[in-house]
């Protein structure tokens, strides 16, 4: 509420500021009505243009800042990305551009393993990014693979199902091909019990994503499917011996 304030306090002195500007020039020049209301016209014109360029420039500026930064995700140098991320984030003006850098840090979080705290953000942001799609999906997707991280597979799959819809739209978008489809293999492995050619689909997948920042899903996954096997290999163990102590 105060900003709104500060906001409409800032128009409105501008405003008055901008009167006294074009009733200076009025009278110095003796212009008349018609004169005047262009030059009112072509100047607000001037004032909304010169300001919508500024902000533009602005959101490209620092919007280059946080994507300088992305290769130290991928090298997982994740203190120093914190580090330079909050930097920005506290720096900047614009809500967009702070909501995008709390949200790349919850990468960063995610991969020091402190999935709790990277869940907690990732909440608090849904009212801030619900309104923007790409941002959204990328705040679920970041989410569903936390979930994951602490083991809670029916959040994640809760998750997963209701952004179905807003996934199918950027599953095969370049920059967010390689997270989708560990999402997947998760989804596949932890919630639907998917085991038949999995291993083969790890590997392919670990050729398709080199990056060190996704080498601890894959052997998370590949753990997962070995002490599954180990599981059903005791289960089939015991399901033996106690049929021979029945004869």
């Amino acid at each position: 509420m105060k900003k709104i304030r500060k906001s409409i306090n800032i128009c409105i002195a501008l405003g008055i500021l901008f009167g006294l500007i074009l009733l200076f020039i009025k009278l110095r020049f003796q212009l008349s009505k018609e004169e005047t209301m262009r030059i009112y016209i072509s100047s607000s014109i001037a004032v909304l243009l010169i300001s919508v360029i500024i902000n533009l420039s602005y959101n490209i500026f620092y919007g280059r800042k946080i994507n300088a930064l992305t290769p130290l995700l991928g090298e997982a140098k994740y203190d120093e990305y914190l580090d330079k991320i909050t930097a920005i984030r506290d720096k900047v003006k614009s809500k967009h551009l702070r909501a995008i850098a709390e949200l790349n840090r919850t990468a960063a979080l995610t991969g020091k393993k402190e999935y709790a705290t990277a869940v907690e953000v990732l909440k608090e942001l849904e009212p801030r990014v619900k309104k923007m799609p790409s941002v959204e999906m990328v705040r679920r997707l970041n989410l569903c693979l936390n979930y994951f991280y602490l083991k809670d597979y029916e959040e994640a799959e809760t998750l997963y199902q209701d952004s179905e819809a807003l996934f199918r739209k950027y599953k095969e978008n370049a920059f967010y091909k390689k997270n989708f489809t560990i999402l997947d293999l998760f989804m596949e492995l932890c919630c639907y019990g998917k085991k038949e050619g999995v291993a083969e689909r790890i590997q392919e997948a670990r050729r398709m994503c080199p990056e060190k920042q996704f080498q601890e899903d894959f052997a998370y996954l590949e753990e997962f499917l070995e002490e599954g096997k180990r599981n059903l290999q005791e289960d089939t163990k015991s399901d033996v011996l106690s049929r021979g102590k029945e004869k």
